[in-house]
């Protein structure tokens, strides 16, 4: 698999959830070809990556940066935008039978809301 490596500039590290994407194969599926399952992680990969541009820099996560993680699971923003409108209730019913995603989305989005109000 071909991947981009993109290190931020404010702290110089590659960040995580970007690293967790190539290394694992998640992008190894065709451009644009997100399942439930993969929505999920990408969702998730999103919140850690602007966990971890909040926390060290006190901004979003650069265009670029969020640029290579959708391009690590082979989607883009609109594509993800997309999909959240179009599987609402299966989406819904993925984190109701998976309480654990549920709550890792939901303490990112805490940790966030907090880093944010410093």
């Amino acid at each position: 698999m071909k991947t981009k490596t993109f290190v931020c500039g404010a702290c110089g590290a590659l960040p995580l959830a970007i690293l967790i994407a190539n290394l694992s194969g998640i992008g190894s599926a065709a451009a644009g070809e997100l399942t439930l399952t993969r929505y999920i992680d990408l969702s998730i990969a999103r919140l850690e990556l602007s966990k971890q541009a909040w926390t060290t820099t006190k901004q979003p996560p650069s265009r670029e940066a969020m640029a290579a993680l959708f391009a690590g699971f082979g989607s883009d923003e609109t594509d993800y935008l997309a999909y959240t409108s179009a599987h609402r209730e299966a989406i819904d019913g993925y984190l109701s039978a998976h309480p654990q995603a549920r709550q890792r989305i939901d303490a990112l989005s805490a940790a966030i809301a907090g880093a944010i109000a410093e």
